[in-house]
């Protein structure tokens, strides 16, 4: 997986895709993707983000994986999600889930969001553990100068 992200005057993008080197796992990407473009499609102003989670993970759940002779149910990986993104702040407060839930919270006219789908064959669950995978400035910290006065 690629993650990466540009900004401009503020504005970021946040874009990630995977390459497989084996097409036994073209179906998973393929999974993801979808999951993603239904996520477009179904995202924009008074869309509920629940009813935007509910289709990505339909999408992700109707395909399958071969993988050495065995077939896997492709799911979506429920503790992950896409969020809002404001001017210089990558993680603005709302989330994109991509399974459906009970959220009855709205995208409103103005706002910026990453849709973000993962895809599993596995328990469609991520445990964090120990080491740190992302790192992010934390948008309101103290503004600290960067050179010594006695430099």
């Amino acid at each position: 997986k690629l993650d990466f992200g540009v900004q401009v005057n503020g504005r970021i993008i946040d874009s990630a895709f995977t390459i497989a080197f084996n097409p036994k796992y073209d179906n998973l990407i393929a999974a993801t993707q979808d999951g993603t473009n239904t996520g477009i499609k179904e995202a924009g102003i008074d869309a509920r983000l629940s009813e935007v989670g509910a289709a990505i993970q339909e999408a992700i759940e109707c395909y399958e994986v071969e993988i050495d002779g065995k077939t896997y149910p492709v799911k979506p990986i429920r503790n992950l999600n896409g969020h809002s993104i404001g001017a210089y702040q990558i993680h603005a407060g709302k989330s994109v889930p991509i399974v459906k839930n009970n959220d009855s919270t709205k995208m409103e006219e103005g706002e910026m969001y990453a849709i973000e789908t993962f895809a599993s064959t596995g328990k469609g669950h991520v445990v964090e553990d120990l080491e740190c995978s992302h790192y992010m400035k934390i948008f309101d910290a103290e503004k600290v100068p960067l050179r010594l006065k006695s430099a």
